[in-house]
């Protein structure tokens, strides 16, 4: 089976009617699926953040979100919770 090239299948795609990209796309669904929970996932890589380097509001900010998360893990309340009570 010869293979094809998202950029040789793309205007063909765009020749079906949208009934059939559906079906296309129903077909696509479980074998996509399967791809994805079979290959293994890559380790998350996160750029680090010189908080330092932000505006004196950014830098607040994320203090005050380290505050909370912080009081989240000693009183066991969300940190949507501990902000709502906040405002009150």
């Amino acid at each position: 089976m010869a293979t094809a090239t998202l950029e040789q299948i793309r205007p063909l795609v765009d020749q079906l009617s949208l009934h059939d990209q559906a079906r296309l796309l129903e077909y696509l669904t479980p074998r996509v699926t399967r791809a994805v929970v079979l290959t293994p996932a890559e380790p998350a890589t996160h750029p680090t953040l010189d908080i330092e380097a932000l505006p004196p509001a950014w830098q607040a900010l994320f203090r005050l979100g380290d505050e909370l998360g912080q009081q989240e893990i000693i009183s066991n309340i969300s940190m949507t919770t501990a902000v709502v009570s906040s405002r009150r």
